[in-house]
């Protein structure tokens, strides 16, 4: 479960762009995650009707990139076990490159994500997942 949390988080990794008739804007600045396959925020992941009951969230995830090409980002989860309740924020850093609206972003780990820039959004299509970030 937390490589599948971690590929949706590292995918928080990507930048802004501009419409198709101006130029693509910098990556650079914070962006929070906002919706996964369509479904807001808290994210659940994995789910197990038990017993117990488990249950593991992605509750959010954001990625700060500044304008040297390094990053840092936090995420938090929600692991719901049984009756226990456990609330865990996680950091990463990396670097991206961008080349006009593909973001290419690798992750402290060497994974590495790419993603597609429209105005202030950014889509990821990877793993079977679709994340969607807006600029803060």
């Amino acid at each position: 479960m937390r490589k599948l949390l971690i590929a949706v988080a590292s995918l928080a990794i990507i930048g802004c762009g501009g419409d198709s008739t101006g130029p693509v804007a910098s990556v650079a600045g914070t962006w929070n995650l906002q919706t996964v396959n369509g479904s807001p925020l808290p994210y659940t992941a994995a789910f197990v009707a038990g017993p117990p009951v488990y249950r593991l969230e992605l509750v959010s995830d954001v990625f700060v990139a500044a304008a040297n090409g390094t990053y840092t980002e936090a995420f938090t989860t929600r692991e719901t076990n049984g009756t226990t309740v456990t609330n865990t924020t996680e950091n990463d850093t990396g670097t991206w490159t961008q080349n006009n609206a593909n973001v290419t972003v690798t992750a402290s780990d060497g994974t590495v994500s790419t993603a597609s820039i429209s105005g202030n959004t950014i889509t990821i299509n990877e793993q079977g997942l679709v994340a969607v970030y807006k600029r803060q």
